[in-house]
């Protein structure tokens, strides 16, 4: 009897098959999504309304950094919040000059509170000279000019402009 039951335990457990062909359908699909969906910049951006970007082909991303932002309406916005209007005299850009000072003012504050913990680490964070521009296809060149020009002169002199992709 104690045999029998032996034999029966032994029969039951020989190695069963699996079949994972499945489960690697599943994780090379899910592996494309990921991959897909992946975006190696770490700008986020919600552009102001009524403004069309420019289409362009490069693949180069941003990085954080001051938005500024000119509509067709020569509306102006600063890490979207509405300043005013670009001017149409001046060598800049009064209001955007102002308000380009006081975020660089916020920056440096940010980057003393920073260079503090970083002393410890041996690494301290750089100051932030690069804008990114959010410009309208329809502004005409002396507009850029202007923004460009008075962003240099709040201490901004590196641009980086944010176009529509096609990919």
């Amino acid at each position: 009897m104690r045999m029998k039951r032996f034999k029966k335990l032994k029969r039951e457990k020989e190695p069963m098959e699996v079949d994972i062909t499945s489960l690697l359908d599943i994780l090379t699909i899910l592996l494309v999504f990921l991959l897909q969906s992946y975006n190696a910049s770490d700008l986020t951006l919600d552009v102001a309304e009524k403004i069309e970007l420019p289409k362009s082909k490069s693949e180069a991303y941003g990085h954080a950094s001051v938005i500024v932002q000119v509509g067709k309406d020569y509306d102006l916005w600063i890490n979207n919040h509405k300043i005013g209007k670009a001017s149409a005299s001046g060598d800049k850009i009064e209001i955007l000059y102002d308000e380009l000072l006081k975020e660089k003012e916020k920056e440096k504050k940010e980057l003393e509170q920073s260079r503090t913990v970083a002393s410890a680490n041996g690494k301290a964070p750089e100051e932030k000279k690069t804008i990114n521009l959010v410009l309208d296809q329809s502004i005409p060149y002396e507009v850029m000019k202007k923004v460009m020009h008075t962003s240099a002169l709040a201490g901004y002199p590196e641009f980086k402009f944010i176009v529509q992709g096609n990919f």
